[in-house]
């Protein structure tokens, strides 16, 4: 990431997510589909889980790549050694359907 300051020239919500559809390719770039677990629905199915499109990114393949890379160093700033954190990114994105 570049050293240009970040601005927020007007209040910008935090968007809470707990799990990312497919990604979809636009030629150089990419749409990141972000969501939300439920289990509210409006088609009178309450009982049935469901995934709320919450954010849509779409950004270049380059850079999209450098949000990913500073999330797992984000996340090895606790001291996890960085092998550990790539294992644990891996598995993530490797796992079951269901479970994220």
């Amino acid at each position: 990431m570049s050293n240009i300051p970040i601005v927020e020239p007007f209040c910008v919500s935090d968007t809470f997510v707990t799990g990312a559809g497919p990604l979809q390719f636009m030629g150089d770039n990419l749409r990141l589909t972000l969501f939300v677990a439920q289990r509210f629905s409006y088609d009178g199915d309450s009982d049935g889980p469901e995934n709320a499109v919450v954010a849509k990114l779409v950004g270049s393949r380059s850079d999209m790549l450098q949000i990913a890379a500073a999330i797992v160093r984000g996340c090895n700033a606790e001291g996890t050694p960085l092998e550990k954190v790539t294992e644990s990114f891996v598995d993530f994105l490797e796992a079951p359907k269901g479970r994220h």
